[in-house]
């Protein structure tokens, strides 16, 4: 063999070798072939990402307050007329009164139990049976009324319904704060929200106690859902394993007492 022809077969065998290398090294970077393991990998991951980002959340609301507007005792035996549980813009909307219900709410509806005036000043009746409310009531007063159209002047039919809750003359409080006990509820709740379909969210309240010794009881599911059972007895079980803890309610002796609170969970829009 000539040393032409040693040299020629060196240099097929050095390019044998480049190709090889070439080709192995094309394979293993390769994805855009649709059969590869690695493209299915990222179709897969790309397809959970977009799936995720199109659940449309929306805009949430947390609170924890009295079941409706709060009154104190003091502040119902000063009441004489209905202005005193209506705001002064509602006040102004009133151009004559048809009449006025005071009716008792019991169990979340309008009961029997109610007083009937045919003007602003509440009768002897109504005012007896609001001065009998105990805590923990709740009662709504139903005006009719007509109001004056600001374009043409004629009067138009209305209503007002305030729904009040008699509370303590000192409320029960968090120590950490309300807004420390929204934001346990908000962060302990996220990884639940997962079970959201679409936009699809209802409103949930729910009702507990605090006592007098500063602990939480008779946690209930009061009202409405949100949709997702799991999601309500997350927010059931969290209300449980509130932490911190809570100074008591206080009545007009200064005596220590149980307060109602209410969760209310839902759409911002809705709650």
């Amino acid at each position: 063999m000539n040393k032409t022809t040693i040299i020629f077969c060196i240099k097929l065998a050095v390019l044998n070798v480049l190709v090889f290398c070439f080709a192995s090294c094309n394979s293993t970077i390769k994805t855009d072939d649709p059969n590869s393991s690695s493209s299915n990998d990222l179709a897969f991951i790309n397809s959970n990402l977009e799936r995720t980002a199109s659940k449309k959340i929306p805009d949430l609301y947390y609170g924890v307050d009295t079941r409706f507007e709060a009154y104190t005792k003091e502040d119902i035996h000063k009441a004489t007329t209905i202005y005193d549980f209506l705001t002064e813009e509602e006040a102004q909307q009133i151009a004559y009164i048809n009449s006025v219900d005071v009716i008792i709410i019991k169990d979340h509806e309008q009961s029997r139990i109610r007083e009937y005036g045919t003007n602003d000043y509440l009768t002897p009746g109504q005012l007896k049976l609001l001065r009998a409310t105990e805590h923990f009531s709740h009662f709504t007063i139903r005006t009719e009324f007509k109001e004056r159209n600001t374009e043409n002047g004629n009067l138009e039919e209305r209503f007002f319904g305030p729904h009040i809750t008699v509370v303590p003359e000192k409320q029960a409080i968090y120590r950490d704060g309300k807004e420390s006990l929204i934001t346990y509820f908000r962060e302990n709740s996220k990884e639940s929200m997962n079970v959201f379909k679409e936009d699809k969210l209802g409103a949930i309240k729910l009702s507990f106690i605090i006592t007098k010794e500063g602990t939480i009881s008779n946690v209930q599911h009061d009202a409405m859902t949100t949709g997702y059972p799991s999601l309500d007895e997350k927010f059931i079980e969290l209300i449980k394993n509130i932490p911190g803890p809570w100074t008591p309610a206080e009545n007009s002796k200064g005596e220590q007492v149980d307060q109602e609170l209410v969760f209310t969970f839902g759409p911002a829009n809705g709650c």
